[in-house]
């Protein structure tokens, strides 16, 4: 491949099968003879698919497994927090950031900021949150026509619920749409319905708030399996969760 294109070849790779075969310096060291740009290294094995407490020491072995190129690293980077604490800790040469896109996708412009100021922007507000997933749906309806857009948003809408608190009905009913129609009454239903659980001033009642995300590898140990219930269900795929 390198060869026959002008372009910069890289690779991404997991830490290899399980935990007893963590195959990934070697590959890094020989793909990097090879003439790989740049290795993307997720944090996890095979056998883990996407549970599990991502492996911090196992990308630092990568990043020291090869001589000039940069290894990036992967899995879990949910929060601005969790980028600073991986470049850290394994002297990786970036991070990509995945599923917390699918969460907050503001995460790029947070962490950007975070990384080069210190300061922690707050996530957005449960009207931005709206504002944006509709603009999103806007796109797919536009991109690939209403009904197909619609069908195909029903997979991206329970992503932005996940942050929104109680939203049981909305995922309930989302699933369902196939017009811009349905869209906006779905969500205008849910904006109705979910007053019941805010204060005066629209901010979720304390009860009703949600944890901070906090990546599997910044948790005590022990704690990472308790991920599985907030991981996002895989349509179709070897392994359960994302």
């Amino acid at each position: 491949m390198i060869e026959a294109v002008r372009i910069p070849v890289t690779a991404k790779m997991r830490l290899g099968w399980d935990d007893d075969n963590l195959t990934a310096p070697d590959l890094a060291r020989v793909l990097e003879q090879a003439g790989v740009a740049a290795i993307f290294v997720h944090g996890r094995t095979r056998a883990q698919g996407f549970s599990g407490r991502v492996n911090l020491a196992g990308i630092r072995a990568v990043v020291e497994a090869v001589k000039t190129i940069p290894v990036i690293g992967n899995g879990d980077v949910t929060t601005p927090e969790a980028a600073r604490h991986m470049l850290d800790e394994t002297g990786c040469a970036g991070v990509s950031i995945g599923r917390g896109a699918f969460y907050d996708p503001w995460i790029f412009r947070r962490t950007d900021h975070y990384l080069r100021t210190g300061e922690l922007l707050p996530e957005p507000t449960f009207e931005e949150r709206i504002r944006v997933m509709s603009r999103h749906f806007e796109r797919y309806a536009e991109f690939y026509g209403e009904e197909h857009g619609a069908r195909l948003f029903r997979k991206v809408a329970p992503w932005y619920a996940k942050r929104f608190g109680p939203s049981k009905p909305f995922k309930q009913r989302i699933i369902t749409i196939t017009s811009r129609a349905d869209y906006a009454a779905a969500v205008a239903d849910y904006v109705a319905w979910r007053k019941q659980f805010v204060d005066e001033n629209g901010e979720l009642l304390p009860r009703f708030r949600q944890e901070p995300m906090v990546a599997s590898f910044m948790r005590p140990a022990g704690e990472a399996d308790a991920l599985e219930r907030d991981a996002i269900p895989v349509p179709k795929g070897p392994v359960d969760v994302w």
